[in-house]
């Protein structure tokens, strides 16, 4: 097994147990035991379970969810959509998108409550997943900005839109933050709260 093979082996099998155990759970010893090597024999790989932890989020919180998929890489017909003409796509909804990401991100709590803790503990420049989640916003954001969304006119204009895009993460995160600590709201009804004043009537009628 290659190293980063390994490395896969690791991720996938310390996912798996922060489903079943949850993040405090995880331990360096039984992550060992899961992938059939002593602890010093996984510290060739993974230093820290803090490491581990990143490991976690940056080899699978994205592409769990899809969350780049919905997005194109740019302007030039490469999002989904398909309207039934051969070599075109339809624009995206906005509002669909991020509906359909919430309701994702909904079926795995524990994915995403780490995600929450290591932002947090990321923002020591020192900490294994510092450069991640430092680079992580600018670049859903630059890809955002180039999507083929379907807006209103208002929100055609590049600063319009980069102001709603950012709120929008913004207000995502407090969504995730509330539904962690409130178990009276469920993310999705949190979302569709939300949703009501990100993308109200009437301007986002009919770009649903």
């Amino acid at each position: 097994m290659t190293p980063e093979q390994r490395r896969e082996q690791i991720a996938r099998e310390a996912t798996r147990l922060i489903a079943q155990y949850g993040s405090y759970g995880l331990s360096m010893q039984l992550l060992a035991d899961a992938v059939g090597m002593t602890v010093p024999g996984l510290n060739h790989y993974v230093s820290s379970r803090e490491e581990v932890l990143s490991l976690v989020i940056e080899t699978y919180y994205d592409m769990d969810t899809g969350t780049y998929a919905p997005i194109p890489e740019d302007r030039t017909g490469n999002g989904n959509g398909d309207d039934g003409t051969a070599g075109t796509k339809r624009p995206i909804s906005l509002p669909a998108c991020l509906r359909s990401l919430v309701a994702a991100n909904a079926e795995r709590p524990q994915m995403v409550a780490l995600f929450m803790q290591l932002a947090i503990e990321a923002s020591d420049p020192k900490h294994p997943a510092h450069a991640f989640y430092r680079d992580r916003h600018r670049t859903i954001l630059e890809r955002m900005m180039r999507a083929d969304w379907d807006l209103p006119d208002v929100y055609r204009d590049p600063e319009m839109l980069h102001d709603l895009v950012a709120t929008v993460f913004f207000a995502m995160d407090g969504v995730q933050v509330q539904a962690m600590t409130n178990p009276d709201e469920s993310m999705t009804d949190l979302w569709a709260r939300a949703e009501r004043v990100l993308f109200p009537s009437p301007i986002w009628d009919g770009h649903r």
